[in-house]
């Protein structure tokens, strides 16, 4: 069997069919409040916490599953955007080798994205939207933000992500999180893969996969999300849009508009 590769597209000459995920470009997005073991607010998520630097090993560990089952599936490039407490998490000597590492604040309203830069979007130690049911350290933004909605839909910030994804028409094709996040982003993308590396267990408990098992099923799941890429279509948001976001004290509201979803958060994040 003899192979062409154009761009993107790799064109399998003894079938003449297209094999998308050959040459792909990943962008990881990272937390920190969905990795494995993360569950405690006053001990795991902050510089100078007593267990913050195992959060960040462990962290590290499954973005560098992600990027090596999508390079497993043939990625030519994966980019890992830190998006934890203004990118001061991930480090340029713990990353894959083979992947590259985007820091810095403050966030651009483009998510760092532009028409089809990349083909595939995963995320990594996600946590749920705020409110949301079951959930290990659900928030949006901030603990103290109530809701956020586009259009009337709650979203989190999966959901922010996937709609300015899907504004330069790139799928978010998989999560690894807690069972409460996998969910959220089911919701949006029902073909995605998602891996739950721990659920709530109790009030403030959760129950986690082992790291070794963990990062075994998310590059298991990167590679096959990648594998399959042709399969899934970006969440678009119809215009014009109307951005909300609810905060505490109670009745605390600011709304953002325009034309399209990239116009909202431009009012919203600056341009």
């Amino acid at each position: 069997m003899h192979r062409i590769l154009l761009g993107t597209l790799l064109i399998c000459c003894s079938c003449f069919g297209p094999c998308f995920a050959l040459g792909a470009r990943i962008l990881i997005v990272t937390d920190l409040e969905g990795a494995g073991g993360v569950y405690d607010a006053e001990e795991q998520l902050l510089p100078g916490q007593r267990r913050y630097l195992e959060s960040r090993r462990i962290l590290t560990g499954e973005v560098n599953a992600a990027v090596e089952g999508a390079l497993l599936a043939g990625a030519s490039e994966v980019v890992i955007w830190d998006g934890h407490d203004g990118s001061r998490t991930l480090s340029v000597d713990e990353i894959h080798p083979r992947a590259q590492l985007l820091q810095g604040r403050p966030t651009p309203a483009t998510y760092y994205l532009s028409e089809k830069l990349y083909n595939g979007i995963v995320f990594v130690g996600q946590h749920a939207m705020a409110g949301a049911k079951d959930a290990v350290l659900a928030h949006s933004q901030s603990f103290s933000v109530k809701r956020i909605s586009i259009n009337g839909k709650e979203v989190g910030e999966i959901g922010q992500v996937a709609a300015i994804a899907g504004y330069f028409h790139i799928p978010v094709i998989m999560l690894a999180g807690d069972q409460a996040a996998c969910t959220e982003l089911l919701d949006l993308q029902p073909g995605a893969v998602t891996v739950p590396v721990k659920r709530l267990a109790g009030k403030k408990s959760a129950l986690s996969l082992s790291h070794e098992e963990g990062k075994r099923q998310i590059e298991q799941a990167a590679r096959k999300a990648v594998v399959q890429l042709q399969q899934y279509k970006p969440w678009k948001i119809d215009g014009p849009v109307e951005l909300i976001i609810e905060s505490e004290p109670p009745g605390k509201t600011a709304t953002y508009r325009g034309q399209t979803v990239l116009d909202a958060y431009q009012e919203w994040l600056g341009k």
